[in-house]
């Protein structure tokens, strides 16, 4: 089989999208005849039936589509996984549209170190003030300086970097989510390093509605909190508490100490400051500044990480989900 990079398509009630998923791969540079599409289709719609109808129209080297009856994200990816044959294995999100140079760009960037995962760069499909503050964290996080962690909904490794450990450690179908945090981390627990490459992007459904980012979120953080150790997630789950209980409590004190109010505002402060500082340094990239929304933003996100945090303690289980915000 003359095929160079396997694509695996995870797909939950992804009928009116996963068209445009394919179609978009059709088109990469490295050529169509070049790639192995494997979908693996799950949910309650006609994913399967839509994605075997478009993808049997296009010139790909090799087409199958899975059907999963049971099983979340890792599951269903666990099994895309094993269907493969081409030295590179490519993990791609049924609503992300990747752009014609991307595979071709993540191709070139693993073959440009030792063993490793790289990531690519994902952008919002829909334009509202909340995609944009996704948009600026990812920047912070990734293009500002990157945080070493594998995330994104394109995620390029070798075959022989699966083929050298067991699919069922790397794709356990016991976590909720952040999938690909876990992945990156029990990856590099066995000796490749994670990568980022901005140059291959692609458009994704990140939340566009406030709602749509405070349930993203509150997942996000479930995964995060189940996926870190127990004094990684405490320290993280604690900065956060302190930087969004210090102005309900300075409120409260205010009404004895106003000197102590203030003191107890350090915290929240602290973290404007420094959070201006790095937007600022993106802005200078050319980037318009949002710092008001991005902070709102941003302190929803971290109070979501210590609602999650308290779950963890008190053994509540995340449910098992795909991803992302739909409607």
């Amino acid at each position: 089989m003359d095929v160079q990079v396997s694509i695996v398509v995870p797909a939950r009630d992804e009928a009116p999208i996963i068209g445009e998923c394919l179609e978009a791969l059709s088109r990469q540079t490295i050529g169509a005849t070049a790639l192995e599409v494997v979908v693996v289709a799950a949910g309650e719609d006609d994913t399967a039936g839509a994605a075997s109808r478009v993808g049997a129209a296009l010139p790909f080297g090799r087409f199958e589509v899975l059907r999963l009856e049971a099983g979340n994200k890792n599951v269903a990816l666990r099994h895309g996984c094993a269907r493969t044959h081409a030295p590179i294995i490519v993990l791609l999100d049924a609503d992300t549209i990747v752009e014609p140079d991307a595979i071709a760009v993540l191709a070139r960037a693993l073959g440009e170190g030792p063993e490793r995962a790289v990531h690519g760069a994902a952008l919002p499909r829909h334009d509202t003030w909340v995609s944009r503050y996704w948009e600026l964290n990812r920047r912070l996080v990734k293009d500002l300086r990157f945080d070493g962690d594998l995330s994104g909904e394109l995620i390029a490794m070798r075959r022989a970097t699966l083929a050298a450990r067991e699919l069922h450690l790397l794709f356990p179908e016991t976590l909720g989510a952040k999938c690909d945090l876990y992945l990156g981390r029990a990856l590099e627990a066995g000796g490749c390093t994670i990568a980022y490459a901005p140059e291959a992007r692609a458009r994704t459904m990140t939340p566009w509605t406030l709602r749509g980012l405070a349930q993203t979120m509150l997942r996000s953080r479930r995964g995060r909190m189940a996926t870190l150790a127990l004094g990684p997630a405490s320290l993280q789950a604690g900065l956060s508490a302190l930087v969004v209980g210090s102005a309900p409590v300075a409120i409260v004190a205010s009404r004895w100490l106003h000197g102590f109010a203030v003191i107890l505002l350090a915290p929240l402060a602290g973290y404007a400051a420094w959070t201006v500082m790095r937007v600022a340094a993106l802005h200078e990239r050319g980037l318009v500044r949002r710092v008001p929304a991005f902070l709102l933003c941003d302190l929803l996100g971290r109070a979501c990480k210590v609602a999650a945090y308290t779950e963890r303690i008190i053994g509540r289980s995340p449910p098992l989900t795909f991803r992302g915000q739909r409607a």
